[in-house]
């Protein structure tokens, strides 16, 4: 099972956030960004691609040998780090997103799937959570 930490907005429902590492993120990077509504990030991340991207163009016209090596090394392991830092923090990047979209995070709990964890706390004997929120998980 796994930990998830619940959040409920007034008018949106329930949301669900996998603590720790995001393997859909590690998988679909920039695009899990934008489907989780993580605007400000998937905007850095298109930006450092172009950058990444014009560095290695740039080093092709100007630079030759070592250099150019040099170069080309130090953009392959930016690359890499922009492929393993949204796994490695994205579920942390939504929660804080989460919170300042007027999501009120309620409990972590235990659970194998998002949807699980919102059922956990609409089914419970907590009916207070049932009371003004519609019941809306997307995993």
């Amino acid at each position: 099972m796994k930990s998830f930490n619940a959040y409920r907005h007034p008018t949106r429902g329930f949301e669900a956030v996998k603590v720790g590492f995001s393997w859909p993120a590690f998988f679909f990077g920039l695009v899990w960004m934008l489907v989780k509504r993580l605007w400000k990030f998937a905007g850095l991340w298109l930006i450092a691609y172009a950058a990444c991207s014009l560095v290695v163009g740039a080093a092709k016209n100007l630079l030759l040998g070592p250099s150019q090596a040099i170069v080309h090394l130090l953009v392959l392991a930016a690359y890499f780090a922009l492929w393993l830092v949204p796994p490695l923090k994205g579920n942390k990047w939504r929660d804080e997103d989460l919170a300042k979209r007027g999501y009120q995070l309620l409990k972590t709990v235990k659970a194998d799937t998002p949807g699980g964890a919102i059922a956990q706390l609409t089914s419970g004997p907590d009916t207070a959570l049932q009371a003004d929120a519609p019941r809306a998980a997307r995993p």
